[in-house]
């Protein structure tokens, strides 16, 4: 073998190293493509059922305050009444907040893919789902 011949077979190696490398950084690349196309979702759904959750919670905690005022003054009463406030406050903002992540999430779906899909089992029940269904149509 001479050494032209040497160097046409270390250009044949780096060629299919190359390849090789490219082929996979393809298909890595599409795997997490693949994954964030299923986070970006599926997790819109979840934040909307975690929404509605905090929105009960909320309405529950209101319903609390109701009956609470209700009860003959005390230092309890007090306290119950002022954890009832923060609690109701709390949930409310948490459900804030899980409009906000999913709207977030749309949107960087739409960045991403020029979509807005949700993929949840129950997203004909939950309002933020209905809300983007609606909207979307």
């Amino acid at each position: 073998m001479d050494g032209h011949t040497i160097l046409q077979w270390i250009e044949i190696i780096f060629a299919v190293t190359a390849l090789s490398y490219g082929i996979f950084e393809h298909y890595k690349r599409q795997k997490i493509e693949n994954v964030l196309r299923t986070i970006t979702k599926t997790f819109p759904g979840e934040v909307a059922k975690i929404e509605q959750s905090c929105r009960w919670a909320s309405s529950n905690f209101r319903d609390a305050h109701a009956v609470a005022v209700t009860i003959p003054d005390s230092t309890e009463k007090n306290s119950l009444l002022k954890f009832l406030n923060q609690g109701t406050a709390d949930a409310a903002a948490s459900a804030r907040l899980c409009v906000s992540l999913f709207n977030q999430l749309l949107s960087f779906q739409q960045a991403q893919f020029n979509t807005r899909n949700i993929i949840h089992s129950e997203k004909d029940k939950l309002d933020l789902c209905k809300d983007e269904i609606k909207n979307s149509n």
